[in-house]
């Protein structure tokens, strides 16, 4: 049997996107790409990314798409990475080794490009074999009915609307892109494509009023349990929290929804801890850190916003890579080289979880033996559900 691994072209595209339909509609339910995730799959969009192929006799039999996705934070450090997604094997052609082969060259290609990280959503052991761990953190919360009525009163009622939004409003897309591109930490999201990134995996955007003036958004979408989730909610003044989501809950006549946030919002956590029913705290994400010290640093400075660091250093090492010193002096955190014993030797995956689970301190007995450690890990590493592969 002939195999031919290449790239996607322009003309590729119909019979790529039959191939992702057909895998994932046989695997799960009835798949449309397109539909499913505009920011990546409509045609004009198409050779942005990189879609591996894999082709047995002309046919194309397997595909993994990388795509560009971007880290920004203030003032002005950007983080280069790209998203693995749309992994699809046609189930007739399996056991022949085209995802590895094929993700294995996706991963290649990033470390030759300088990529700093890669992400995707998938099976924990699956994408181990590759250098992906579920990593970071992100609390979800549980807010009922009755969480509303006994903040807020039995008689409680608000100045506050919401519009659900759609392509043609412009000029309230500018408005809450502006929002987004104002956190302290985001994933870039280009203007001309912000309603497509939003409205992916069949997520609604709505706008939240204060009287006339735009109070602020959230996304929210439904599971396929069937559970209402809110993903992302950003507002001027977030002491309102209850009075949105009670508002939400109320025209969408549900008894409860689940909010998330991620860990370096602490005032929203603070808030939502205050009045909600429960929370769990969970990993956020699948990440594969290409370049450790780039990747870690505007995450030290992120840390050093919201906690108060003990003074210290430790010193680390991944692998067959250089000895990193951690450390902070004067309230300020440093990733450095070092010539210095290294204090841990770590394989990849184990500096992923030292460095940002929240698990970690459980994990590696040399976090629990240091204040200093214990005061800057884990590192808030996030993500938001509008910005998934």
């Amino acid at each position: 049997m002939e195999v031919q691994f290449e790239k996607a072209r322009p003309e590729d595209y119909d019979e790529v996107i039959d191939l992702v339909n057909y895998v994932f509609s046989h695997a799960y339910a009835p798949y449309d790409a397109p539909a499913s995730l505009p920011k990546l799959h409509k045609r004009g969009y198409f050779m942005d990314g990189t879609y591996y192929l894999a082709r047995e006799e002309g046919k194309f039999k397997a595909a993994v798409g990388a795509f560009p996705l971007e880290l920004e934070f203030q003032p002005d450090i950007l983080l280069p990475g790209r998203g693995i997604g749309m992994v699809s094997v046609h189930p007739y052609s399996r056991s022949r080794g085209y995802m590895k082969e094929l993700m294995n060259w996706a991963m290649d290609e990033m470390k030759r490009d300088g990529m700093v990280f890669s992400c995707l959503g998938g099976l924990r052991q699956r994408y181990e074999y590759f250098g992906f761990s579920r990593t970071g953190s992100l609390y979800t919360f549980t807010c009922n009915k009755h969480n509303i009525r006994h903040t807020l009163g039995s008689q409680w009622n608000t100045n506050l609307s919401l519009k659900l939004l759609g392509p043609g409003d412009e000029a309230l897309l500018n408005e809450i892109h502006a929002l987004h591109e104002a956190k302290i930490a985001r994933f870039r999201r280009l203007r001309d494509r912000f309603y497509d990134i939003i409205s992916s995996w069949k997520a609604k955007l709505y706008a939240v009023f204060n009287g006339e003036r735009l109070e602020g958004y959230f996304i929210s979408r439904e599971e396929r349990t069937g559970d209402l989730v809110i993903s992302e909610i950003n507002l001027f003044d977030l002491s309102r929290l209850p009075e949105a989501l009670g508002l939400f809950l109320l025209q969408s006549k549900r008894d409860s929804l689940r909010i998330n946030a991620g860990p370096h919002e602490r005032e929203k956590i603070s808030i939502l801890s205050g009045f909600t029913e429960t929370y769990n705290q969970g990993p956020a994400y699948n990440f594969a850190v290409l370049d450790f010290r780039r990747f870690a640093e505007p995450f030290l400075q992120l840390a050093s916003k919201n906690k108060n660091l003990a003074e210290g250093s430790f010193v680390f090492q991944i692998e067959e890579g250089p000895r990193l010193r951690l450390a902070v002096a004067q309230g300020t955190p440093s990733l450095s080289e070092t010539g210095d014993p290294a204090e841990l030797c770590l394989k990849r995956l184990e500096a992923q979880q030292f460095l940002f689970s929240a698990l970690a301190a459980e994990a590696f007995p040399a976090i629990g033996k240091s204040t200093f450690l214990q005061s800057l890990l884990p590192l808030p590493l996030f993500f938001e559900n509008a910005d998934g592969i």
